[in-house]
């Protein structure tokens, strides 16, 4: 009997041990997740400032397509329309409790 208490005794350590670890890499694991989630964010947040911009830039007409500057802003538009398809929803990483 006291050896059945005592294998017991050293399952229940061991367990409590795998718990107590797993926890601790799940909590490093959430702090990488938090600043993934920031910097995923910022690059969002500069996407749709340089998307605002070009458009501004557009309106004013200021760059023609027929000199080197014009078919480089041409080019740019559409750098600007393939980065938009990686813009980030609003709620991104919000979390929900």
């Amino acid at each position: 009997m006291e050896i059945l208490a005592g294998i017991l005794i050293v399952v229940i350590l061991g367990l409590g041990y795998v718990v107590f670890n797993l926890n601790r890499k799940v909590i490093k694991q959430e702090g990488v997740i938090e600043y993934q989630v920031g910097y995923l964010r910022n690059v969002a947040y500069l996407i749709s400032e340089s998307k605002i911009y070009i458009e501004q830039l557009d309106e004013k007409g200021a760059f023609r397509s027929d000199d080197e500057v014009g078919v480089f802003f041409n080019f740019m538009k559409e750098i600007q329309e393939t980065i938009n398809a990686y813009r980030l929803p609003e709620d991104y990483g919000k979390t929900t409790k």
